[in-house]
């Protein structure tokens, strides 16, 4: 059976879901106790370079993401976009569902779920690769070279879209889980089917 028809995700796209929360939580926390180099001391030069190490961790993660689901795997791109009819009927479909009170089911399925992760993989991967771009124009001593400060405010408004998405994502996750539906368990790597 594959894994659409049993509505669960594979253990490859259960570790990638896995592996780019935890480097973008942590990431984005590091990110309110950072300082760019040239400012930051102790504690705030750490957290700037671990910053950098899980900020690339999740851009190089957010990347396989991708690879993984436009490979045709757990729903492919048409989980992440579905532009179809029939996808675009599955997004009402959980709209009105949600209207109602009802949280649209999790899986390799088209839907508002889907969709809803697919936006966030752009968003992560817009905010990696501008932090990708800082990360291999800042010097040492800190501050971009003016012609590229774009990067830096581009790389503010992505994160506080990531933090947004951050927010919304666990809140959902939260929700489910207290009105005991089993997504949570079934995006996990660590449950078995």
């Amino acid at each position: 059976m594959s894994d659409t028809t049993e509505n669960v995700w594979s253990p490859t796209l259960r570790w990638l879901h896995f592996g780019l929360a935890l480097a973008v939580t942590l990431q984005l926390f590091l990110s309110l106790v950072m300082e760019e180099p040239g400012e930051a001391e102790g504690l705030e030069t750490w957290a700037f370079m671990a910053h950098e190490l899980f900020g690339l961790t999740a851009f190089a993660l957010a990347l396989l993401h991708w690879g993984w689901m436009l490979g045709g795997h757990d729903g492919g791109w048409r989980h992440l976009f579905p532009w179809d009819r029939q996808g675009w009927r599955a997004v009402w479909r959980d709209l009105s569902g949600l209207l109602r009170g009802c949280l649209p089911e999790g899986g390799p399925h088209p839907g508002l779920p889907g969709l809803v992760e697919g936006l966030g993989l752009v968003l992560v991967t817009l905010q990696g690769a501008s932090g990708f771009a800082i990360f291999l124009l800042l010097p040492p001593e800190g501050g971009l070279p003016e012609r590229f400060e774009f990067l830096s405010e581009l790389h503010e408004v992505f994160g506080s879209g990531v933090w947004l998405y951050w927010f919304g994502h666990v809140g959902m996750a939260l929700l489910h889980r207290l009105r005991g539906d089993a997504v949570v368990a079934r995006i996990s790597p660590f449950k078995s089917r």
